[in-house]
């Protein structure tokens, strides 16, 4: 049986952590049963209106604190065009049970195929499920840590990338990061050491994991780190084409059209 109105009413006082309201809810309702429930109507719409602001001020604090560069979403991925990954697949990654299960997500892929974008809304379902979130590109997160060892901060730094319930460490591989090659793998692997069944993370790459220890520069902390990745978690490679190519290449076409004195794509199809 569902509760009733007034349970339904104190619910609401309990989750806005209004302890004495409930306490006197009983005493100050009217005895009269229909001015009793329009009482209790009028609480009820009122006090889910302040518990749903609540909700989306926590929301809007998750997504600002998550320093996303950009918020695509799932809704904004193009399945038919991208076929290097399953919907299905996504969509159960979507769930975020892996999250509640503290494992890992890597996605592999070359520029363009969508894997930044699909983690990115992988975290952006995160804020919107009142989870901590915290976004960083590889090479940012290199250099805050090189930067905490020259005045003996690393302990600190690191703590700013384990607290977060789920990280997204973006674009592993893209940018050549100017320190020893070997600290960039001892490094890497102390965050997720530290990280190691206190959270989940997803990290992005257009490298294949087998070229991982030529770019990190140390062939046993990596082989370590994948094994740290991947025990309890999934590697994902997207093998499908480049949707800004994609996009490159429309916009040549059309631009050729209309120099040809043609009628754009879009219009010729409508």
């Amino acid at each position: 049986m569902p509760p009733d109105q007034q349970t339904r009413v104190r619910d609401l006082m309990q989750l806005l952590n209004l302890p004495d309201a409930g306490l006197a809810l009983d005493e100050q309702l009217p005895a009269e049963r229909a001015e009793r429930v329009r009482v209790l109507g009028v609480l009820e719409r009122v006090l889910a209106a302040e518990q749903a602001a609540r909700v989306e001020r926590r929301i809007a604090r998750r997504i600002h604190e998550a320093r996303f560069p950009d918020m695509p979403t799932l809704e904004t991925f193009d399945f038919d065009f991208q076929t290097g990954i399953e919907r299905d697949l996504v969509m159960d990654l979507a769930t975020l049970a892996w999250v509640d299960r503290q494992e890992d997500l890597v996605l592999i892929g070359q520029s363009g195929t969508g894997k930044s974008h699909l983690a990115k809304a992988l975290c952006l379902i995160g804020c919107r499920q009142q989870r901590s979130v915290l976004y960083t590109s590889c090479a940012d997160m290199m250099t805050r840590l090189f930067a905490s060892l020259a005045d003996n901060t690393l302990g600190e730094a690191i703590k700013r990338y384990v607290r977060t319930q789920l990280l997204l460490i973006d674009d592993l591989g893209y940018d050549p990061i100017e320190q020893e090659r070997a600290r960039d793998a001892q490094l890497l692997y102390k965050v997720m050491d530290a990280r190691h069944q206190h959270g989940s993370t997803i990290i992005t790459s257009n490298l294949d994991a087998d070229a991982w220890p030529a770019y990190l520069g140390n062939h046993y902390l990596t082989i370590a780190l994948l094994d740290r990745l991947l025990y309890h978690g999934t590697a994902i490679t997207i093998d499908g084409p480049s949707w800004r190519l994609h996009q490159h290449e429309k916009r040549n076409e059309e631009r050729r059209r209309r120099k040809a004195g043609e009628a754009p794509e879009s219009e010729a199809n409508g």
